[in-house]
């Protein structure tokens, strides 16, 4: 016998999940909010400086194994596209950004690496599940969210930038 409470609360906590998923892609279709962070090469970057690109914008932290898989996946990515007029841009929600940095190098990330320690940039973008991936295209309208990582949704990824190429 199931109690009645048990499945109010089994309900909510679907809705509440649903609602988690679907604030991040309620982005997609809008202006990708602009942004200044310090890149852990130690310059500047804002994210407006890139229109007329393909942006992938990653957010991501030192301690999400499925970020880390991410990130090395990107780089092979990045140097594919990069002189096609693709954009990788990686956010670490880190509070450190030594370690983002140290991580970032282990895994032979070849794209900037920017950091985001208060989690300004993260809570503008809705970030509720990482690792995230927003496509931007050329006129900086936000195509694309895609939460969570499994190996192969690079082929997701590339073909969603290819179109985005063509256009």
């Amino acid at each position: 016998m199931t109690r009645p409470g048990y499945l109010l609360s089994a309900a909510t906590l679907v809705v509440a999940a649903l609602g988690a998923v679907s604030a991040a892609t309620q982005l997609a279709g809008g202006e990708a909010p602009d942004f200044v962070l310090k890149s852990i090469s130690g310059e500047n970057l804002r994210l407006s400086e890139y229109r007329g690109e393909v942006v992938m914008l990653s957010f991501w932290a030192t301690w999400c194994g499925d970020c880390r898989a991410q990130l090395e996946e990107l780089a092979q990515m990045h140097m594919r596209y990069e002189d096609a007029g693709v954009e990788l841009l990686a956010v670490s929600l880190d509070q450190n950004a030594q370690q983002a940095s140290e991580t970032a190098a282990a895994l032979g990330v070849n794209y900037p690496v920017l950091h985001d320690a208060g989690g300004e940039v993260g809570r503008l973008y809705e970030v509720d599940r990482m690792p995230m991936m927003v496509l931007i295209d050329r006129a900086g309208i936000v195509r694309d969210v895609f939460e969570g990582y499994r190996r192969g949704n690079e082929e997701q990824y590339l073909e969603r930038v290819q179109a985005l190429l063509r256009e």
